[in-house]
């Protein structure tokens, strides 16, 4: 039996860092009283986005790396293996939710009492402005392939 190499490890903790964010994201909190749901979605997990998150925008931004978690999957795995394919694509799924959703209930959580009446304009912002830079992200994946900027 083949011990499990870095990708495989790494691929772990950015799924339990994905399910954090998903949590998160719906709940509005991490408090759960439930262990099992208390280890698989605490707020340790999130230390990962340190790293994945601007990691990953740097990549859709030079158009190394697709928004697009299947297409990020498939372009890593084929260069690094399905481990590290599977890590490209946990990470991508988990910073588009960043992008699109989990910012807004980060101010939503933090914001002043008297801002409440304001709160759903955070999450079509929040979508405006992630959809727009996804979108941007893959119009220069795009370009890159054509050939109109060099990558």
């Amino acid at each position: 039996m083949q011990a499990p190499n870095l990708y495989t490890l790494i691929a772990v903790v950015l799924f339990f860092t994905m399910l954090t964010t998903l949590r998160f994201s719906f709940t509005g909190t991490l408090k759960v009283t439930d262990p099992v749901s208390r280890v698989i979605t605490n707020p340790v997990w999130l230390y990962a986005l340190v790293i994945s998150g601007p990691y990953m925008l740097g990549c859709y931004y030079h158009g190394t790396i697709s928004p697009w978690p299947p297409t990020a999957y498939e372009a890593v795995s084929l260069r690094a293996g399905m481990w590290a394919g599977l890590c490209a694509g946990i990470a991508a799924a988990t910073a588009d939710v960043w992008l699109l959703w989990a910012t807004a209930t980060t101010f939503r959580k933090f914001s002043p009492p008297d801002d409440v009446r304001m709160v759903k304009y955070y999450y079509l912002v929040n979508l405006a402005i992630g959809g727009y830079l996804m979108a941007r992200f893959l119009h220069v994946i795009d370009m890159g392939k054509a050939g109109i900027i060099p990558g």
